[in-house]
C-alpha cells in the first residue's frame, strides 16, 4: 500500500482554494498512491474559527455539503482515496473532524477529535464538541485508526490508541512550531510519543501559506516506527511524503 502524506498549501477561511489544493494533489498522486492524507482542519484552516457560534457555524461544513461532495468526486475521478481535516457541523454541533473518502467517492470514516485542544474552551459553549473514543476501520486489507493532533498527547489516549493494535495510525496535525525547531529537535519527541500509540504512525502537518496567520503550520510529514523516524519531509515548505507499507 502506498500512502501520500500531503503538506499541501492551505489558506485560512479560503475553502475554495483549499479544495483546489486537494484536487491538484489528488491529480498528482492518482495512480501513484492508494491514499492521500492531509492535516487537521485543512479544508478551512485551523485559525478559521472566531468563537462566535453563528460565525463559526457558517464556516463549518457538513458531511453531505457541496464542499465534501466536490472532494468525493475528485477522489472518484482520480481513483484515489483521500483523508483531510475540516470543521464539521452536524445539527447544531461543531467538531474538528477528519474524514476518509475511498477511491469510489464513498465516505469510509468520519473521525471527531476526542481532545479539547482544538478550541478556546473558555470562550465556547456546548455547541463545540468532541468525539468519545478512537475507532478502527479497514482500508486496503489493513486496519487504520486516527488521532488528531493533541489526541495522542492527552492523558490516557496513547494507551487507548495502542490497545486498538491498528496496522497504521494516522496522525494529522496542525502544528505551529518554527520549522527549524521541528527539524532540529521537536520531531524526536513526536517520534517517542508515536511509539506509545502504535507500531506505525504517519504524521502530516499542513503548510499554511497565509502570511496573516500568526500560528501558521509549517508543513512536514513523517513515518514513525518504534520511536524512530523511518522517513520524513522537513518542515518549512510544502511537499508530499510517499510511504510504502507492506501488508
Amino acid at each position: 500500500m502506498k500512502i501520500a502524506l500531503a503538506s499541501a498549501p492551505v489558506l485560512t477561511r479560503d475553502v475554495e482554494h483549499n479544495i483546489a489544493s486537494i484536487q491538484r494533489t489528488l491529480a498528482q498522486c492518482g495512480g501513484k498512491a492508494d491514499l492521500v492524507v492531509f492535516g487537521e482542519s485543512f479544508l478551512q484552516g485551523f485559525e478559521c474559527l472566531t468563537w462566535d457560534y453563528e460565525t463559526d457555524f457558517s464556516m463549518a461544513v457538513s458531511q453531505t455539503g457541496p464542499q465534501i461532495k466536490q472532494i468525493r468526486e475528485a477522489a472518484k475521478e482520480n481513483r484515489t482515496a483521500v483523508s483531510f481535516g475540516y470543521i464539521e457541523k452536524d445539527g447544531d454541533s461543531l467538531y474538528s473532524s477528519q474524514i476518509v473518502i475511498d477511491a469510489a467517492g464513498h465516505i469510509l470514516r468520519n473521525f471527531r477529535r476526542v481532545s479539547a485542544g482544538w478550541k478556546e474552551y473558555w470562550h465556547t459553549d456546548a455547541h463545540y464538541r468532541e468525539g468519545r473514543h478512537f475507532e478502527p476501520f479497514s482500508f486496503g486489507g489493513m486496519t487504520f485508526a486516527i488521532g488528531l493532533c493533541g489526541d495522542l498527547w492527552a492523558e490516557g489516549k496513547p494507551e487507548e490508541m495502542n490497545a486498538l493494535n491498528a496496522d497504521i495510525v494516522l496522525w494529522p496535525v496542525w502544528c505551529d512550531y518554527k520549522a527549524a525547531d521541528w527539524n532540529e529537535k521537536i520531531k524526536y519527541a513526536y517520534a517517542e510519543q508515536a511509539a506509545k500509540c502504535g507500531k506505525l504512525v504517519l504524521y502530516v502537518n499542513p503548510y499554511c501559506a497565509d502570511a496573516n496567520v500568526t500560528d501558521a503550520a509549517a508543513g512536514g510529514a513523517a513515518c514513525f516506527q518504534s520511536g524512530t523516524i523511518v522517513k520524513e519531509t522537513p518542515a518549512g515548505k510544502s511537499g508530499i511524503l510517499m510511504v510504502e507499507i507492506e501488508k
